[in-house]
């Protein structure tokens, strides 16, 4: 499995260092089970997948197989879609659970 970490997941762990121990356990558990461990999102984020990390912070990741089969890659637009894998994770945002969506 291909494994891809957003410049705006990688500054947010910096952030949040106290808890990159809990982030890597769970990127581990989500790369062995990508479908079923996260929670599908809608709206905006239709496409991704959602996935506690401890308390009020969370994950946002892509799986690009999931994301073709759904029919959303058109809609999620990555730009490097036609260039990588089904088996590609990309892990695009994390943080508490409100920044992570945008809420102010």
């Amino acid at each position: 499995m291909d494994v891809r970490f957003e410049s705006a997941f990688v500054k947010a762990l910096k952030k949040h260092a106290a808890i990159k121990k809990d982030v890597e356990r769970k990127v581990r558990m989500v790369m062995e089970h990508p479908v079923e461990l996260g929670d599908p999102l809608k709206g905006d984020f239709r496409g991704f997948y959602s996935c506690p990390v401890k308390r009020n912070f969370i994950m946002i990741y892509l799986y690009c197989a999931a994301c073709r089969k759904k029919g959303v890659d058109e809609f999620v637009l990555c730009s490097d879609c036609e260039d990588i894998e089904d088996e590609t994770l990309k892990f695009v945002l994390f943080g508490p659970h409100d920044k992570a969506y945008g809420i102010k």
